[in-house]
């Protein structure tokens, strides 16, 4: 008997974008397509983000419409990857910290709009996910893959297992406490390694060395436009341009990511950790950084078999990952 060839559809909804791709059951992205929805999601008159019901009304009108373009492959699924609390038995979105979701059924209206059976997981569950079956993690049954991106998340698989907790709530290593006491993180503890490596802990920690040192950070600031426009990707091209306060921000938050790392791999004892997203991106010497002080610092016994590389699915692992999540459950 001939076997049918398999196709899902894997949705990545990040902070201003939503990617939409047909994978099929080998990890291949057959088509996909892109919408970014920031503008979408702002109420032009008040400048507020526009209510969840809203958000969620569009990112199902660009989802049936892309299905639409695709009728000649038969979905036999849909994976969802989110960032934020997933509620792993239901499908709810419990909290979304871009988007500012709480409890919105997510998987009950994709089954009632589509008719298709989904799943919905973190977004960083299905990059992992993607990177263990097809990236750069093949092969590998101990691996901890981290982004650093606006906030920091990881995916674990350890015994070949991925690892979702006892309230599917693993992984958040951003909240990792990398200085006892130390500034405010968004979740409301202190001292967080998202607050200090995190592409918006670098903006604010820049900004306020530039109130203090308006002609020190002047080319910063120039960047910037002004001291309030200051972001992680302002720090990156002043640091590509060879700035001093640019490469001092960026030695410091190269520490503290480390530490971080350092954290994960005396712990979990990885084979490997994939390290990525857009600040690593942005900024490369943070990935050498981290490599170095890694290996300087972390038990022995715990780096002597350990790769820290990099992802090699770009921006098709969230789709890929999130679709094999859902051939997995299919």
């Amino acid at each position: 008997m001939t076997h049918m060839k398999k196709y899902y559809l894997g949705v990545d909804i990040g902070g201003t974008n939503l990617r939409l791709g047909i994978v099929d059951e080998s990890g291949a992205v057959i088509d996909e397509d892109s919408k970014s929805f920031h503008n979408e999601f702002i109420d032009e008159t008040s400048a507020m983000p526009v209510p969840p019901s809203k958000q969620v009304k569009f990112i199902m009108e660009n989802l049936k419409c892309f299905l639409k373009k695709n009728t000649r492959y038969a979905i036999s699924g849909i994976g969802v990857g989110i960032a934020g609390q997933i509620n792993e038995k239901t499908g709810d979105v419990l909290f979304s910290p871009n988007l500012n979701w709480r409890d919105v059924p997510l998987r009950t209206i994709l089954e009632k709009e589509t008719g298709l059976s989904a799943v919905v997981v973190n977004d960083l569950t299905a990059i992992t996910y993607g990177e263990w079956k097809w990236g750069a993690g093949i092969g590998k049954d101990n691996l901890v893959c981290i982004f650093v991106g606006t906030g920091i998340g990881s995916g674990i698989v350890t015994g070949g297992r991925l690892i979702s907790g006892c309230s599917n709530a693993a992984g958040e290593i951003g909240h990792i406490v990398v200085v006892s006491g130390g500034r405010k993180c968004t979740c409301g503890n202190n001292g967080c390694m998202e607050a200090y490596a995190g592409g918006w802990g670098i903006a604010e920690i820049a900004k306020e060395l530039a109130l203090k040192d308006k002609a020190g950070f002047r080319e910063i600031i120039k960047i910037a436009g002004e001291i309030g426009n200051i972001s992680a990707e302002t720090i990156a091209k002043a640091h590509y341009n060879g700035d001093d306060n640019a490469a001092k921000i960026v030695k410091k938050t190269g520490l503290y990511l480390a530490d971080g790392v350092i954290t994960a791999v005396n712990l979990i004892n990885p084979c490997m950790i994939i390290l990525g997203g857009g600040v690593i991106d942005g900024i490369p010497d943070l990935f050498d950084i981290t490599v170095e002080e890694v290996n300087k610092r972390a038990l022995k016994a715990s780096t002597s078999h350990l790769g820290i590389v990099k992802p090699v699915l770009g921006k098709y692992g969230g789709i890929v990952g999130a679709a094999g999540i859902a051939r997995h459950c299919d």
